[in-house]
């Protein structure tokens, strides 16, 4: 013969049966909107744990996901302080020729290279300045959010649009570039489409003042030597 404990646990079960299947009246709905948040989430989580895709390096990303949004983050505000350094330094670079090359040029030099260093020294100064504010200030090109007629490739898993050929998405401006070079902080701002040559001619203006600098600055400084030797040799 059954105890009594097993007909009290029976019961117990019954009627823990018909509390679930029975509904709640005095209980609130979650709005629609949580519930989508909850149930997105939710979803997320299983695909962790249930996609037969995953494998370590998408563990790893995940791992370091937080690290990448801090990277990207202070790359963002950074850029503010590299173009600033930009600045500052060009500037400096300008001041001292100004200041100890050029009145060393003007009173040992004859006129006609006196005209050149002016001429070109501004020139390669002008272009330089140019090309920095508009690689800076235009617009690298992004994808387009619409549909057009340009061919696209894939589709961004970030952005959620169509990513042309050549198209990548940047973590820090989180847009799709096109043709996108890479980002660069002393720009604050990425190489793409269309600031792409205004980039390419900075580089090449500042690697030609500075070789254009540094020649300078050595006959500067060896002519006035060589100008006295002579003199003292013909005394």
């Amino acid at each position: 013969m059954r105890s009594w404990r097993w007909f009290l646990s029976r019961v117990m079960r019954l009627f823990l049966r018909w509390f679930r299947l029975c509904p709640r009246r005095g209980r609130r709905k979650r709005p629609s909107r949580l519930r989508d948040l909850w149930n997105y989430g939710t979803v997320l989580l299983k695909s962790l744990y249930y996609n037969v895709l995953t494998n370590s390096d998408t563990a790893l990303d995940c791992v370091f996901e937080p690290i990448y949004w801090l990277v990207d983050n202070m790359t963002r505000w950074f850029g503010v302080v590299f173009v600033s350094l930009v600045i500052a330094l060009t500037s400096s670079v300008v001041i001292i020729v100004y200041l100890c090359v050029l009145p060393i040029i003007f009173s040992t030099y004859p006129a006609h290279w006196i005209l050149w260093h002016l001429c070109y020294g501004h020139w390669n100064l002008l272009m330089l300045v140019y090309h920095y504010y508009k690689a800076t200030t235009t617009c690298p090109g992004f994808s387009p959010q619409e549909k057009s007629d340009i061919p696209t490739v894939t589709i961004c898993k970030k952005c959620i649009v169509p990513k042309p050929a050549r198209t990548h998405h940047c973590s820090i401006c989180n847009r799709c570039i096109l043709k996108m070079d890479h980002h660069c902080p002393w720009l604050n701002n990425c190489v793409g489409h269309f600031n792409h040559r205004y980039f390419f001619s900075f580089c090449l203006f500042m690697t030609m003042a500075c070789i254009y600098c540094s020649i300078s600055q050595v006959e500067a400084t060896q002519r006035p030597q060589l100008h006295t030797g002579k003199t003292t040799r013909g005394q």
